[in-house]
């Protein structure tokens, strides 16, 4: 475990509008904004599609599972981190049949509204990188892992 302190520089609102794909238009946002390090902090909204992904068990290698459906699917939150100018951001959202969540993959689409709070932070630098873990059998796997640089 490791931790750091960082200074809030800036509070950013994002309106993503109908018909736009949220990843793709954070990343934009992201880029023409400079923004290097942060934290997306809330998000809320509505989707036409969705598009996520999940592990399906707690064993390694990791396995990830793609899905994506359509229909009225209100957000209730997105949240994460960008490191080095890269979003890494979860979503948690339902649909008449329930909840569900999962890491936001591109297709993600907006139906009526959708706005996501960032903040951005300085005062250190953040990256991600790959590292090999074991888990309590001796299976191995690499992962990204987030490194503080001071």
């Amino acid at each position: 475990m490791e931790g750091h302190g960082f200074e809030c520089s800036k509070f950013w609102i994002l309106r993503i509008d109908p018909g736009e794909d949220i990843l793709i238009s954070l990343r934009k946002f992201i880029k023409e904004n400079n923004i290097k390090q942060g934290v997306v902090v809330m998000g809320y909204g509505t989707l036409a599609k969705i598009s996520l992904h999940w592990v399906t068990h707690n064993r390694f290698p990791p396995e990830n599972h793609y899905d994506n459906w359509e229909g009225g699917i209100e957000i209730m939150s997105i949240n994460g981190m960008i490191v080095d100018g890269e979003p890494h951001v979860h979503i948690t959202a339902s649909d008449k049949n329930g909840a569900f969540g999962g890491h936001l993959e591109e297709g993600c689409i907006c139906y009526v509204l959708c706005e996501i709070g960032i903040v951005e932070v300085s005062g250190a630098e953040m990256i991600r990188e790959v590292v090999t873990i074991t888990d309590e059998y001796g299976n191995t796997s690499k992962r990204p892992q987030l490194k503080f640089i001071k």
